[in-house]
């Protein structure tokens, strides 16, 4: 997930920092079938370059977010990532393998390699608008569906809660990283 980038596409920050003004306008969490999505929108107070430039920055990652263990660049525009999630007392290492195309300072759109980790299918768009010198709507638009067992009953439940708290950590922990990066930078490559 990122919720990493989506599982990652998801996920952020517990470094010292500035203080968070994130905003979270609107976010919906639903299961069908399996799949879990989320929709979020927040509203952020770093300029849009630097906003984009932090959501990018994915070998920092591990450093912003205690669930996720290791994220790499792979060749061909990929991203690996290792991601530890519990749900209750269920704890699960999910490994993922992404595709990642970047426009910046507008959108990141990351897509599931299929077969190269523990998700089955699924995909992260994030959004990134300029709402004055030092405001920024982040829109953030994600689907997963797990390849491994879900516990009955509860499980989907804290999954769900899991999301919307990545969401809420990832908007604050993109505040916190914007402010390593200058106006000028547009992207992690």
């Amino acid at each position: 997930m990122r919720v990493a980038a989506g599982i990652a596409a998801l996920a952020l920050l517990v470094v010292a920092g500035p203080a968070v003004a994130a905003v979270i306008e609107t976010m919906q969490v639903e299961r069908d079938d399996g799949r879990y999505s989320i929709a979020a929108s927040m509203r952020l107070s770093v300029a849009q370059p630097q906003a984009f430039r932090a959501a990018s920055d994915y070998e920092r990652l591990p450093e912003f977010n205690p669930s996720i263990i290791a994220s790499q660049r792979l060749p061909g525009e990929r991203l690996r990532s290792t991601i530890r999630l519990c749900v209750a007392l269920f704890c699960k290492r999910i490994e993922q393998v992404m595709y990642y195309q970047q426009t910046p300072p507008d959108s990141i759109a990351m897509q599931v390699v299929p077969g190269a980790g523990d998700i089955k299918a699924g995909r992260a768009d994030w959004r990134f608008s300029a709402e004055g010198e030092n405001t920024t709507r982040m829109v953030f638009d994600a689907e997963i569906e797990p390849d491994f067992w879900v516990p009955p009953l509860i499980g989907p439940y804290l999954i769900a809660r899991e999301l919307r708290r990545q969401a809420r950590v990832t908007a604050e922990s993109i505040e916190r990283l914007a402010s390593d990066y200058d106006d000028d930078t547009e992207s992690g490559d």
